[in-house]
């Protein structure tokens, strides 16, 4: 990753980002009204064409521009136009004509000849556009290409060391130029001072930095802004601050006298556009050569000549228009440097830069894991927003722009590093809950596992819920008259309705061991209503029973009844196991307890069994009080009911058989034998098949014989399963 940060420069989707957020940048401070010094642009518009002629014009009108500019006090005038071309002599054009012509008299042909000769130079308007040159503070342009095969004109002298020896530019990564259309010999004799007016584009074809230094055969030439600066403080030297990397030059600055111009290791630097085209004061050629501005009105000003028609084709494509005139780009530079404001683009492929980087890529290591998705998106965004701000802040009050595509693709990297790590942590963490739980859930269930996973856990702790439990009666007596193949077929038809069932009511199966189903409610997810779900879930069991054997029988398989026990209370639950095989389980006293309860169905010869605890009191059902116990391996006694439905669906003739049944506890619990065995009788001949009823007489004959101790609390102690 660090590669990548490092070569960003070099990638060029980074430096698009970059462009397009310094575009972004740049529109945003044209709210900004900034004071810069007097540079205009003379503009060859097409106002000035329509008065003056077509383009170009003849040296002598230009000369007559010069010299009124002059005239109105501009110090420096720096063409953002080639003079690389020969003008032709009128007088020697007629001279060429004339002697094609055949004349009666050759000594009249001579003499014509001889006076056309003697106006010659009076009418070469090279000659005298170079006298009005070295009369006047003129920059003269020139381009530098890449077109090895062009190599026109000449090229001005390039910068001097302070030695004055040219300044070898071998190691020197600016730009490097391979043919050039220079000025004409006449010219740079008469103006030395000259800079190359090429624009580079970055690689979007948007102008957005300005190469001050340019490389032709291994010398430096400077861009006509920097010229027309060096000329404007009256130096021909500047320094250039560089430092040595692999053997190469890298541009840190450049200083004119007292002003430095930071740079990029290339001698660029990013254009700070004051505005729109027109921001800087235009002037048109035209009204400067017939004199309509006022005497000294450019007093002290640099004047940039350029043009803005569309057929010269100096439009260029920039952060604030697709139109923008050379000539302005070059006076936006001019202003920069002069104003002392050039943008200072930040380099991360530094010390300072890795600093900063890695800083900040620790920070975002650090807090990025402990961040849930949504806090991780709220925060990525908030990263991008503070970023997005601080570049702001600096391009437009420190001129700074800190290029912050690599912020922003080290914080999106790493945000979607830990996206996928989450996602991946996620996509297991479902997996796994899919094969931990399919088995034993319904698959809606499971989804809401994998939707909830924060609401639950696989690793071991305490809970309060209710485990279930439920075989079939007698079956080792009813599997000996069966083959393996029915035994198989009994229990598949016993176990897929009754696990549909506890699916349904949101239970959870545990396991099966024999003709034995294990199931609990309020994990993994937690369920508030667990006693309701369990208990209605084995009501519903019980209610279906009778279906259930229809089939078996249809299928010539013998009937069956069964024995659920349930038991509320406090239980471990969790992955449990060894390493070669696990399960999600419950384990406690509890879950004893109910496989207790479940054995005891069997005695009481009751379908349900469900120990005392508020939940069950809370739930809609109507319930029979079946006995006051301890169980093998507990010595607390406890209250077992059976539940009957719900107490609103309760037939009048169930609710007087349960209250006189609870009278006869009364007088059970109260040692009133004789009230006690007259109320069961009553019950007893109502209900013979309830068996309940059979056992509270024989304890009471029991009693009545033979008296409990004193201390009797009414509790009965069960010593075998």
């Amino acid at each position: 990753m660090f590669i990548l940060f490092l070569q960003g420069e070099q990638l060029s989707f980074l430096g698009r980002i970059n462009g397009l957020i310094y575009d972004y940048l740049s529109k945003l401070s044209l709210h900004k009204k900034k004071e810069f010094p007097r540079v205009v642009i003379i503009d060859i518009d097409d106002y000035s064409v329509q008065r003056e002629g077509r383009w170009p014009w003849p040296r002598d009108k230009m000369a007559i521009l010069l010299n009124n500019l002059k005239i109105l006090g501009v110090k420096i005038i720096a063409f953002d136009i080639v003079f690389s071309d020969i003008e032709k002599n009128y007088a020697q054009s007629l001279k060429e004509k004339i002697a094609q012509l055949p004349f009666a008299q050759k000594e009249t042909q001579q003499q014509v000849m001889h006076l056309l000769s003697e106006i010659e130079p009076y009418v070469d308007n090279d000659q005298n556009f170079a006298s009005t040159l070295s009369n006047n503070n003129a920059v003269l342009g020139y381009l530098l290409h890449y077109d090895a095969e062009v190599k026109k004109g000449s090229l001005p002298r390039p910068l001097l060391h302070q030695n004055g020896k040219p300044i070898d530019a071998t190691n020197y990564i600016v730009p490097k130029f391979l043919g050039y259309n220079g000025i004409l010999p006449l010219f740079l004799q008469a103006s030395p001072h000259a800079g190359f007016v090429s624009n580079i584009p970055d690689l979007d074809g948007v102008i957005r930095h300005g190469s001050l230094l340019g490389n032709y055969a291994n010398k430096l030439y400077a861009n006509i802004a920097l010229t027309a600066v060096m000329h404007y403080l009256s130096t021909d030297h500047v320094k250039l601050m560089t430092h040595v990397r692999h053997g190469q030059e890298l541009l840190d600055g450049i200083v004119i006298k007292d002003i430095f111009i930071p740079t990029n290791h290339k001698g660029q630097i990013l254009i700070p556009f004051w505005g729109l085209p027109g921001t800087i004061d235009y002037y048109s050629a035209s009204d400067v050569i017939q004199n309509k501005l006022p005497r000294n009105a450019l007093a002290g000003s640099i004047a940039v000549v350029g043009s803005t028609m569309v057929l010269l084709a100096d439009l260029h494509q920039t952060p604030l228009s697709q139109t923008f005139p050379g000539a302005e780009v070059n006076a936006n530079i001019i202003t920069a440097i002069l104003t002392q404001e050039v943008l200072v683009e930040f380099n991360w492929n530094t010390l300072k830069g890795i600093l900063t980087i890695s800083a900040l890529g620790g920070i975002l290591v650090i807090l990025f894991p402990f961040c849930s998705p949504i806090l991780l998106l709220l925060f990525y965004f908030f990263s991008l927003t503070v970023i997005s701000g601080v570049s702001f802040l600096l391009f437009n009050y420190q001129h700074i722009f800190i290029a912050p595509a690599v912020i922003f693709l080290l914080t999106t990297l790493l945000a979607i590093i830990n996206f996928s790590y989450d996602f991946i942590l996620e996509k297991r963490q479902k997996n796994k809950i899919k094969e931990l739980f399919g088995q034993y859930v319904p698959p809606s269930y499971v989804k809401r596992l994998t939707d909830f996973s924060e609401n639950y856990s696989i690793e071991g702790e305490t809970r309060e819920m209710t485990v279930f439990f439920a075989d079939i009666r007698d079956f080792t007596t009813l599997s000996e008259d069966l083959e393996a193949k029915e035994i198989k077929r009994l229990l598949n038809e016993f176990f897929t309705p009754i696990t549909d069932i506890i699916f349904n009511h949101k239970g959870t199966i545990d396991k099966y061991v024999g003709d034995m189903i294990m199931a609990f409610w309020g994990a993994p997810l937690q369920d508030n209503e667990h006693c309701y779900h369990a208990i209605s879930a084995a009501l519903t069991i019980n209610n279906n029973l009778e279906e259930i054997n229809k089939k078996l029988l249809q299928m010539d398989l013998p009937y069956i009844r069964i024995g659920m026990g349930l038991a509320t209370g406090l239980m471990d639950v969790g992955d449990m196991g060894s390493e070669f095989r696990r399960s999600y389980t419950v384990l406690g006293d509890t879950v004893n307890l109910a496989s207790r309860l479940q054995d005891l169905t069997k005695y009481y010869q009751i379908p349900i069994l469900v120990n005392e605890s508020p939940q069950m009191k809370s739930t809609p059902f109507l319930w029979r009080l079946v006995d006051q116990i301890t169980v093998k391996g507990r010595h607390i006694p406890l209250k077992i009911y059976e539940p009957l439905g719900y107490r609103q669906d309760a037939p009048p003739e169930l609710l007087t058989e349960l209250h006189e049944y609870e009278q006869g506890l009364t007088c059970y619990y109260a040692q009133d034998w004789e009230k006690a065995k007259e109320q069961f009788i009553k019950l007893l001949s109502r209900a013979p098949e309830r068996h309940l009823y059979q056992i509270f007489l024989s304890r009471i004959n029991d009693f009545s014989q033979k008296p409990p101790p004193k201390d009797w609390n009414g509790v009965f102690v069960h010593t075998q399963k």
